[in-house]
């Protein structure tokens, strides 16, 4: 496995000092098992003074999400430093990355499929169902991540859908639009209700260490969980 730095934060607090990473596996696109998430999130926790320190560590599909992770292990949301060299093509990808990272301690987002392709343009895409929804009658979420290889930024987009199955059947074809949420006053109405209520702690998925299994040959497509 051979790690790059996409984004750290580090924080002390006398002699107790913790950093937040998260890192690509540069060789995943050599993994035997295809479509698997590329991105490491790592908490390590240094006590200077008993000479110990403890880690742990889980995988995900988008970098932000991988931020969300640590945000819910003690790091700053607003604090992490990007070092990769893609960045966020425009304003709506850091809106939506901002919402991942945030809700990664909300327990919002309660993750259903993820793929990570190893070709260009390096597609990524999360199917997850949102707490929050704004419109209840499409609280499934589609986050599609397209790289730009010319100028080494990456696309980030959402798209609404009724079920996971909808969703679903979108990712055979990444090129097709993304649905926008369609709210009518009675939908506004029930997201108000739905908006009040608290969240769960943490991601409503716990990410598997090491990555899930297999998808099953020939679909493109990692299965259900």
């Amino acid at each position: 496995m051979d790690l790059a730095s996409m984004s750290e934060q580090h924080r002390a607090d006398g002699d107790r000092h913790a950093s937040f990473y998260v890192l690509y596996n540069t060789a995943h696109m050599h993994d035997d098992v295809p479509g698997l998430p590329a991105m490491v999130a790592v908490r390590v926790q240094r006590d200077r003074a008993a000479g110990m320190f403890e880690m742990e560590y889980a995988w995900h599909p988008l970098v932000a999400m991988g931020e969300g992770w640590l945000v819910r292990r003690g790091a700053d949301q607003t604090a992490f430093t990007r070092q990769g060299p893609i960045g966020p093509a425009d304003r709506e990808t850091e809106r939506i990355e901002a919402l991942l990272r945030a809700s990664g301690g909300s327990g919002r987002f309660t993750v259903h499929d993820d793929y990570s392709f190893d070709t260009a343009p390096y597609d990524t895409w999360v199917i997850a169902t949102d707490t929050l929804a704004a419109d209840p009658a499409r609280p499934v979420r589609v986050f599609h991540d397209r790289r730009q290889i010319d100028n080494d930024t990456h696309t980030l987009r959402e798209g609404h859908f009724v079920s996971v199955e909808d969703a679903r059947a979108w990712t055979d074809d990444l090129d097709s639009p993304l649905p926008p949420p369609a709210l009518s006053p009675s939908a506004r109405a029930a997201a108000a209700l739905l908006g009040s209520s608290a969240a769960a702690a943490g991601w409503a998925r716990v990410v598997s260490t090491p990555p899930p299994a297999a998808p099953p040959p020939g679909n493109g497509r990692p299965p259900s969980r």
